[in-house]
């Protein structure tokens, strides 16, 4: 008998319990990515100078063969936008060609690819800047000259499977870094030669 009076209001209290109301779908969503503090300091190789982001790091890629060749890298975010340089050598027209070809193999997975000039006359620096929207590999290429000595060929990739939604507040602040990197760029007059090809 003693069972049987505890088994009703524990009944009540479940039923009680369980009535919150209609279930609510929660709708897919993404970690909250907190960005460091935006501010630049310039760096100096041995073909170019530039301002680049202070939470990022300059590393050296091939350093013996391949003078100037860089990776801008962000540690917190797995992403670095690797950079290539070449003392142009009378094959400027196939540099550009290479660039826009590697531009053009996003296009399969790309949903749009906007493309902003950049001319300035006074620094000798001059290029395309080629935003690459959608699941892609790379959302962002870029190709820097001043058309007769020097060359510079950057790619921003994430060490992670493509997802634009997720990486979205990462690649717009990465974006805005490339710009402002090409907006201070200068050239070394004497650019070393970049090595066997």
């Amino acid at each position: 008998m003693v069972g049987r009076s505890c088994i009703g209001p524990l009944l009540v209290g479940c039923v009680l319990v369980g009535c919150g109301g209609d279930p609510v779908p929660k709708p897919h969503g993404y970690f909250r990515i907190d960005l460091p503090e935006q501010g630049y300091a310039l760096f100096t190789s041995d073909c170019f100078l530039a301002e680049i982001p202070k939470a990022a790091r300059m590393v050296p890629q091939h350093a013996d063969e391949r003078p100037c060749w860089y990776n801008i890298t962000y540690p917190g975010y797995k992403a670095a936008v690797h950079l290539t340089y070449r003392h142009v050598q009378g094959d400027l027209g196939q540099l550009l060609a290479d660039a826009h070809d590697f531009k053009n193999k996003h296009e399969a997975k790309a949903f749009k690819i906007t493309t902003e000039r950049l001319l300035r006359d006074t620094s000798r620096v001059f290029g395309d800047l080629f935003d690459v929207e959608g699941d892609v590999a790379s959302p962002m290429v870029f190709y820097l000259t001043d058309s007769t000595t020097n060359f510079l060929y950057g790619s921003l990739y994430f060490r992670s499977r493509p997802n634009a939604d997720s990486l979205a507040p990462i690649t717009t602040r990465i974006r805005q870094d490339i710009r402002h990197f090409a907006s201070t760029l200068r050239w070394v007059t004497a650019g070393p030669s970049d090595g066997p090809r």
